[in-house]
């Protein structure tokens, strides 16, 4: 029986056997490919378990030991006041509990530094102990500045030689990357030129089996196929194709209307959602694509997907709900978050619901949210305005009642003071008394202020001269002549009273003085933004607490012994009759920054 030769087979069969040979191939190809992932978990490991925990180590011990370098160098110039020894070795405990919590034990080729990190600890907590407890300070500073530093300096000399040894071997297992690498692209690329070289030769071969009218409708067919529908192919003079191009061309121009239809009801959805102040985001669990209306897009961007909700979750997880939410898969309806902002947070109400198909089948989820803010900020402007306007009701019957008897009591002193001589007078106390007095008649004056401030006499000028004129009378005070101001305003002209304005700066400036102790610098600086003038007094005192920031602008909330809590508040009031804003900006430990927004002229809110 004869045997069938190449050149006899079918279409079918010579894809079949070129398939099988890539198959071959491409198989024999995978198992390179796994034997290389094999070396290069291997490097891996080696990076993980061993360079990464001794780079973390290293580098936590250097930054220990530089921060214990400037700890001691304090202690000794304060002569180790205020808990030296207990502040250092809770600072030393927090430290390694921090590192082993987060990286766990120390590697244990690092077990030598490990021991000298401890020995040095120990010439604090014993040695210098000691030393304190007999109360030779002398002696604690020199044997720190003598023998603790040399120590130190040697050790960090160490750990940095060792660092470097490390780098080298980082260096080292990298290079195998690359090695591993360039081997199998080089391979691959082999690979990939045997395998493209063949399909030519095979594609040429089976090409040339084909008849060109077959080579012509699958060129036009394509066209089709790439997105031009109502696209037709010309009839060709084969009979036994004819009723085959036809169908097609049926099936084109079909496909032309259908899309038509699809596309203008797409945009017309699309336009509608894109319409509503409703930011929408839908997520399709089957494909992981993700959908953004105009609203959503203006918001979280444009450019987000689906691959980026991890990250941004990790990023919030505990500060940012917006983004917790956005990822939850559970249900809700009508969660109040805030979302910040570069130029403010924003407050939106956000739901979640299910997204379902055709069959009432839940194939994602809709989230999808409305911006709140301005209804808030009215809110709690209406619910402020309400409370000063009960608070300076009461103020101002509480003043009235307690100024006419202290009328009195001020008139009768004052004329003791004049008629007594001298020596009563000290035995009587009536310059304190007098002093009192008038404190008594300055918070009166504060309560009605905030009860009924005047209406301001709005005139065109610039803030600059008006803090420059206050600037004299604040340094006059003793516990002022140690700031240092720095001004930078803008010649812009504003509408507003310069009385006013003066008694805000006051208040401002002097709650930052004493949160300072008299000591730091004040900056007041200026910018125009959009339709405000925002002036920013800034100062590098310790902060205000967290706790303390929400009820800072409510009447008689102070945390001073002798304040009344009415200077804010009263501040506020005054930006409140001017249309502009007074808000804390940002507080931390490095200082705090309020910030005064008035409208620029012509621009009246």
């Amino acid at each position: 029986m004869m045997k069938m030769r190449p050149a006899h087979w079918s279409l079918r069969s010579k894809i079949l056997v070129v398939l099988l040979l890539l198959t071959t191939v491409l198989s024999s190809l995978s198992f390179l490919f796994i034997n290389t992932l094999g070396e290069m978990d291997e490097v891996s490991e080696t990076i993980t378990e061993d360079n990464l925990p001794e780079l973390l180590w290293l580098s936590h011990w250097e930054t220990q030991l530089r921060m214990k370098e400037e700890y001691v160098e304090t202690g000794v110039e304060t002569e180790f006041c205020c808990s030296f020894l207990d502040r250092y070795d809770r600072f030393r405990f927090d430290g390694q509990q921090s590192m082993q919590r987060l990286h766990g034990n120390p590697p244990d080729s690092l077990s030598s530094f490990e021991a000298r990190v401890e020995e040095l600890d120990f010439m604090i907590l014993n040695n210098v102990t000691g030393l304190l407890e007999i109360n030779d300070t002398e002696g604690a500073a020199d044997y720190i500045e003598n023998t603790y530093t040399d120590r130190l300096n040697m050790i960090q000399t160490e750990l940095d030689e060792a660092r470097m040894d490390v780098y080298e071997s980082l260096q080292t297992e990298q290079s195998r990357f690359g090695a591993i690498i360039s081997r199998n692209v080089d391979l691959l690329m082999l690979v990939t030129a045997f395998v493209i070289l063949g399909a030519l030769i095979v594609s040429y071969k089976l090409s040339r089996s084909l008849t060109r009218p077959v080579e012509k409708m699958e060129s036009q067919l394509r066209t089709i196929a790439s997105g031009r529908y109502g696209h037709t192919l010309e009839e060709e003079g084969q009979v036994e194709l004819q009723p085959l191009i036809r169908s097609i061309n049926t099936m084109s121009l079909q496909l032309k209307r259908s899309f038509d239809i699809v596309y203008s009801d797409k945009q017309y959805r699309e336009q509608i959602l894109d319409s509503l102040p409703i930011g929408i985001v839908t997520s399709d669990e089957r494909t992981g694509e993700v959908d953004l209306n105009a609203a959503a897009e203006s918001v979280i961007g444009s450019s987000f997907k689906a691959e980026d909700l991890p990250s941004l979750q990790l990023e919030a997880e505990g500060k940012h709900r917006f983004y917790e939410m956005l990822g939850s898969k559970d249900f809700f309806l009508n969660e109040k978050v805030t979302f910040p902002a570069v130029d403010k947070d924003h407050v939106y109400l956000v739901s979640q619901a299910r997204l379902a198909d055709h069959d009432d089948e839940v194939i994602g989820k809709v989230f999808y949210f409305i911006d709140i803010t301005d209804t808030e900020e009215l809110e709690q402007q209406v619910r402020q305005t309400e409370k000063l306007a009960v608070i300076g009701s009461l103020a101002a019957g509480a003043a009235h009642e307690i100024r006419n008897p202290l009328a009195v009591v001020d008139g009768f002193l004052k004329l003791m003071h004049q008629s007594l001589p001298d020596e009563e007078q000290k035995n009587f106390r009536l310059e304190l008394l007098l002093k009192e007095v008038d404190r008594i008649n300055a918070i009166i004056e504060e309560m009605l202020m905030l009860a009924k401030p005047a209406a301001p006499a709005l005139e065109e000028r610039a803030l600059e001269p008006v803090v420059e004129e206050i600037l004299p009378l604040l340094k006059e005070h003793e516990e002022l002549r140690k700031i240092a101001f720095h001004i930078d305003l803008e010649p812009v002209p504003l509408h507003l009273d310069a009385g006013q304005m003066k008694q805000v700066f006051h208040n401002l400036i002097r709650n930052s003085a004493e949160a300072m102790n008299g000591e730091g610098t004040i900056e007041v600086t200026g910018e125009k933004r959009k339709h405000v003038y925002c002036v920013k007094i800034k100062d590098n005192g310790p902060g205000i607490p967290e706790v303390d920031q929400a009820y800072m602008f409510d009447p008689f909330a102070t945390t001073k012994e002798n304040g009344t809590g009415l200077g804010l508040t009263i501040a506020e009031r005054i930006m409140d009759h001017h249309q502009g804003r007074l808000f804390l900006q940002e507080s931390s430990k490095s200082g705090t920054t309020f910030c005064l927004e008035f409208p620029l002229k012509g621009v009246r809110t």
